[in-house]
């Protein structure tokens, strides 16, 4: 065995540190506390040299979680004719799934556990029963995959999409809500909201846009990917009717799970996109998609349990002095021009921008290429032409000096060039 296979083995059976409770709840934790932080990036196993500042895509989990999602699947295939559907009841269902419905203030007979939050989100847009003249009001800025949904639905239904196109960055929350009244009209039957865009960080006023439908009898769906487990809020907060999201994003659950909420009565009303298992009822009717890798869904308990350690509102606050650290010295170097407003009010831990004059994904490139730092482009979107920066994510465990050499190589592109 070589010296590398033999190091590789040997870090996976040597002891390794977890970080205990006591380590990272009480007191602390501010978000300037650079030692709390430092205890919190110590639960995460990071590749060497690299800067990971697209955390809105994926955030990796903590050690831990990994080291139990290995365990779940040794254990299942080994067995995994009994030892599969034991993992969903025992864990799954019995634990996940209520630690999930407490963090989202709702009853656990009210969420599925999905693949991801495309899957909760294509549920509801392909299964409301809409007809020939029903209109839905979306937005310009939502994520492109609930677009191409829409346009499916306008194909196969000759339903209206009825799209707002917001500012940039919005002058206000009361802005939004008023373009969104404007678009409603007695014929819309459902309204998408992203409560934060991924294209610009934009956050939504969800329970003012949820209030404009309501009135008018409108279904509300929210788009809570880029805000569950960042932004603290629940369900009811909302005021909405559906409610999608990634487990794999900012809860920092393995990649390939998610979560869909809808208010009990509609469970019997949407199509599932795959036909119910039979005898299901309520909304396991949604989680008839075949065979599925159950550990990914089982090890959210170790995620949950990590985010309720830290506290919604202390990694939101940590989220926010990252993002307004790097930010403000990005915003003083000429030619930069952010989408997203610095308002707290308007966005938490997302930030895009641009350079004038250069290209968002060359920009990209020469970050991985030559300082290795990954970010975000935003200007793939044919949909969103005027957007073409590059998207900036960190996360829990980003330090302040993983920020000064991002800040450092923008300098630098500004200076002299690429």
């Amino acid at each position: 065995m070589s010296l590398l296979a033999s190091a590789f083995t040997a870090s996976l059976v040597a002891p390794r540190l977890r970080l205990e409770a006591q380590e990272i709840s009480g007191k602390g934790g501010e978000p300037n506390d650079e030692e709390f932080w430092g205890r919190i990036r110590s639960a995460f196993d990071l590749p060497q040299g690299i800067i990971n500042l697209d955390n809105a895509a994926y955030g990796p989990p903590p050690r831990e979680v990994i080291d139990n999602l290995i365990s779940d699947i040794r254990s299942i295939e080994a067995l995994p004719s009994r030892r599969l559907g034991e993992l969903y009841r025992e864990k799954t269902a019995k634990v996940v799934v209520p630690q999930l419905a407490a963090v989202l203030g709702v009853p656990p007979d009210e969420i599925a556990i999905v693949r991801n939050a495309t899957e909760a989100l294509h549920t509801v847009v392909q299964g409301v029963p809409l007809k020939r003249g029903d209109e839905v009001v979306c937005s310009a800025h939502d994520f492109w995959t609930v677009l191409d949904a829409l346009e499916q639905r306008r194909a196969r239904d000759g339903i209206t999409i009825r799209r707002i196109v917001p500012p940039i960055p919005a002058p206000s929350a009361g802005e939004l809500a008023r373009q969104y009244a404007a678009a409603i009209t007695p014929r819309t039957r459902l309204v998408v909201v992203t409560h934060a865009s991924n294209v610009t960080g934009q956050l939504y006023p969800v329970r003012l846009i949820a209030a404009a439908a309501h009135r008018v009898g409108a279904e509300v769906l929210v788009d809570a990917a880029q805000t569950f487990a960042l932004l603290p809020h629940t369900i009811p907060d909302l005021d909405c009717d559906y409610y999608a999201a990634s487990l794999h994003k900012w809860l920092l659950a393995p990649i390939g799970s998610g979560v869909l909420w809808m208010r009990k009565p509609l469970a019997n009303k949407v199509s599932p996109l795959f036909p119910p298992w039979p005898d299901s009822v309520g909304m396991f009717r949604y989680m008839g998609f075949g065979t599925y890798p159950e550990p990914l869904a089982s090890a959210a308990e170790g995620a949950i349990d990590f985010h309720q350690k830290i506290g919604a509102v202390r990694k939101a606050e940590r989220l926010r002095y990252l993002t307004s650290y790097w930010r403000r010295r990005v915003e003083l170097l000429r030619g930069v021009r952010f989408y997203t407003s610095s308002a707290p009010e308007a966005s938490c831990g997302l930030a895009v921008f641009e350079i004038a004059g250069l290209d968002a994904g060359t920009l990209q490139k020469h970050l991985w290429d030559t300082h290795r730092i990954v970010v975000r482009t935003m200007q793939a979107e044919a949909r969103v032409p005027e957007i073409r920066g590059i998207r900036v994510t960190a996360n829990v465990y980003t330090s302040l000096s993983d920020l000064d050499r991002f800040i450092a190589a923008i300098e630098r592109v500004i200076q002299v060039g690429l």
